[in-house]
């Protein structure tokens, strides 16, 4: 956030004697411009931060596309059926214009809050809020490099001196991701004590919280560079270390669970409410179908709103990739209507299949901590469905939420144990894959995973879409391997608009961590 400075200026046909009758402090008050404050308390900045991240990046289009990528959702119309289609919409800079600056001003942003607590700053000292903003720096940062690849960075805040800064690499992105982590931890753990409380919107200020939340962090991150490791027994070590400094449970997620459904909303909420692109995918509820899971009973809506099961005659999801175009005639997931649903920047139940992977792939029994991921997710979807049913089916609908962690334990014992005892890893990552489904953001994570998965030979998640590998123009087919640039910067940085080109290479070109080279 851009402080604003104005000053008045003195006008010259004030009189000389005037001039000599005035003190300096008298001349210092009339010059003071009350209204427009050169600084600002970093616990503003903080919560704007905290609110952009989880509504406009995380929860926004960047998720909305993915997820329609990712076969979390099905394409019926607009935007969303074009991209089911693989049309134009994904090597499209317009696509994620809107969020490419929404990251960058958040980096911004972050930058501000950092300054204003360190040395030389207004609030020098105040650590909690200074580790609080390099924790999201570190998060948005790694959401760029994660979807874009190699972008503006080290050039990229200073507006002073460079106006069209130039890319950085990836491999140099994430050690600063993995810096400010660090940074961010020391400040946390330093025993300052916190200045704020309902400014931040995730934690009220409460930096045990926030270090666990970058102990998790620095899990997942770790993980997602596992491809590009020297010694991954090493690394998937630490990532244990790091969840065990981490969340003990669903209370400690990092996330944004304040919306009301009275003057805020879950963005997946607004968007599907305000666009009606989405339908219910047929991939994803073939996958829940085929494994006898529960939830296939309780996500799947009419165009009534109605909660129905895969038997009803309303049954109809969206045929991946070769549907048609067309709104209020395929079914929808009911997630989609999900008011007051959290967005997950961190969930618990991403903790624990980071855990379970980390253990499956070091050899140890991950059976147990799957059991207890899985026992997560249902209960966050569950969150999701039922904020549905308590607001927009309301008396409409036949049926209710009945998922719970009781239900997850039992769908594993009598179905998933076996499936995970003949590949422990692969289980362990489907479930993961169809854990992040619904109203939370989560599709991101999954497009990650699904990339640093098919960079180590690890094909474990079916897409079906036949769009994904039918181009005849491009060598890899239509799934994209990245997301084009933003439109912003593509119209007025060289270096951006070098990149991005035609678009082409976001189906042909892997970022650094999937094997790639930018």
């Amino acid at each position: 956030m851009k402080i604003a400075i104005y000053k008045r200026i003195m006008g010259l046909c004030a009189g000389a004697i005037f001039l000599s009758a005035c003190t300096d402090t008298i001349m210092n008050d009339i010059n003071e411009d009350v209204n427009h404050p050169t600084s600002v308390a970093s616990s503003f900045i903080v919560t704007e931060v905290l609110t952009n991240t989880a509504f406009s990046v995380l929860g926004g289009d960047y998720n909305a596309y993915i997820a329609v990528c990712m076969e979390h959702e099905g394409g019926a119309s607009e935007q969303m059926y074009e991209t089911d289609h693989r049309m134009f919409q994904m090597e499209d800079a317009s696509s994620f214009g809107n969020c490419w600056g929404y990251v960058y001003n958040n980096l911004n942003a972050c930058q501000d809050i950092i300054n204003i607590c360190s040395e030389g700053g207004s609030e020098a000292g105040n650590l909690v809020n200074r580790g609080i903003g390099k924790t999201m720096m570190a998060l948005n940062l790694a959401n760029l490099t994660d979807l874009h690849g190699d972008v503006p960075w080290t050039e990229a805040l200073n507006f002073a001196l460079y106006m069209t800064p130039q890319l950085d690499k990836q491999e140099t992105i994430y050690k600063d991701v993995f810096r400010l982590l660090d940074e961010a931890l020391a400040d946390l753990e330093s025993g300052t004590k916190s200045q704020i409380t309902s400014a931040d919107v995730y934690y009220g200020g409460d930096a045990a919280a926030w270090a666990k939340a970058v102990y998790g962090l620095k899990a997942r991150y770790t993980m997602r560079l596992l491809g590009r490791s020297s010694n991954q027994s090493q690394d998937l070590n630490a990532i244990l270390g790091y969840i065990g400094n981490s969340f003990e449970s669903a209370a400690d997620e990092l996330k944004l669970d304040k919306y009301d459904a009275i003057t805020t909303y879950n963005p997946t909420y607004v968007f599907c409410r305000s666009r009606d692109l989405n339908g219910l995918s047929q991939s994803l509820m073939d996958k829940f179908i085929s494994r006898n899971d529960p939830r296939a009973l309780q996500v799947a809506v009419d165009p009534q709103y109605n909660l129905i099961t895969p038997d009803a005659a309303a049954y109809n999801p969206v045929p991946n990739g070769s549907g048609d175009k067309m709104q209020g005639v395929y079914s929808q997931a009911a997630t989609n209507w999900s008011e007051c649903a959290p967005t997950q920047l961190m969930s618990y139940h991403e903790l624990l299949f980071l855990k379970a992977e980390a253990q499956a792939r070091l050899g140890i029994d991950a059976s147990e901590t799957l059991r207890s991921a899985m026992m997560a997710a249902y209960e966050n979807l569950a969150i999701g469905v039922q904020a549905a049913i308590n607001s927009t089916f309301k008396n409409r609908v036949n049926g209710v939420c009945t998922l719970s962690a009781a239900m997850a334990a039992e769908h594993f014992d009598a179905t998933v144990s076996a499936l995970y005892k003949q590949n422990p890893l692969r289980e362990v990552m489907i479930e993961k894959y169809l854990a992040f489904f619904g109203a939370s953001g989560e599709s991101i994570e999954a497009f990650n995973d699904y990339r640093r998965l098919t960079y180590l030979g690890e094909n474990f998640i079916t897409l079906i879409n036949p769009n994904n590998a039918s181009s005849t123009e491009y060598s890899k087919g239509h799934f994209p391997l990245r997301l084009a640039y933003g439109s912003g910067d593509t119209t007025t940085n060289p270096y951006v608009y070098e990149a991005q080109g035609d678009g082409s290479f976001v189906y042909s070109e892997p970022v650094w961590w999937a094997g790639g080279n930018r």
